[in-house]
């Protein structure tokens, strides 16, 4: 017989050519993963980027003070986040983009600041209530008939549109909303922006939807 090449011989010598990454929660901030990560599943979530803002910035500034951590990037969110797997990738944001093709152009406009806890309890957040409503269902409806195409979740079936401006570990939602009336954070009436695009992260990738 023919000896065995080497190279094939060590192919399955039991180590983990792709090991599954810990979680270090230390890394980031103390945040820990809703879902285990998974080799070829990605993280994909449909929003409203924001754009920058004076008032954000001055809110965040006083949100710090209160030993909150600010959110670099706040935007409003249309899904959850749900896992996608790598090769459904481009076919999922043909499916959104075509979903959302009969989106408008429309006008996201600023309320009070309220506390919302995420559903596993592990992180509080502040953020603005948003409207308009009825749009912003719209754009719900459309991105839920694509994830349900896909066995995934879906968005809250009673949302309070909201964007997150800043975060802190745990269920804090009493001592934060005692601490924002405290505040006294003066909001305008007129504090809005207009939304041309809508946005899809998924892993390290992003794609534009754009309105018409």
């Amino acid at each position: 017989m023919l000896p065995v090449p080497e190279a094939i011989a060590t192919m399955f010598d039991g180590r983990l050519y792709h090991p599954k990454p810990n979680d270090q929660p230390n890394s980031h901030q103390g945040r820990s993963r809703l879902f285990e990560h998974e080799r070829g599943n990605w993280a994909t979530y449909v929003y409203v980027p924001c754009p920058d803002m004076d008032l954000i910035e001055i809110i965040q500034e006083k949100l710090t003070e209160c030993g909150l951590e600010i959110i670099e990037h706040p935007h409003i969110s249309l899904t959850k986040t749900v896992v996608l797997q790598y090769h459904w990738i481009q076919r999922f944001i043909n499916d959104v983009k075509s979903k959302l093709s009969t989106i408008l152009r429309f006008t996201v406009t600023f309320g009070n600041l309220e506390v919302f806890c995420n559903e596993n309890c592990s992180r509080t957040f502040v953020g603005f209530l948003v409207e308009p409503a009825e749009i912003l269902s719209q754009c719900v409806d459309q991105l839920d008939k694509v994830l349900s195409d896909y066995n995934l979740q879906k968005y809250y079936e009673d949302p309070k549109f909201h964007l997150s401006v800043a975060w802190c570990l745990g269920d804090q939602s009493s001592q934060l909303k005692t601490k924002l009336k405290s505040l006294e954070l003066e909001i305008g009436t007129c504090c809005s922006f207009k939304v041309d695009k809508l946005m899809c992260k998924t892993g390290n990738k992003k794609y534009n939807f754009d309105l018409v």
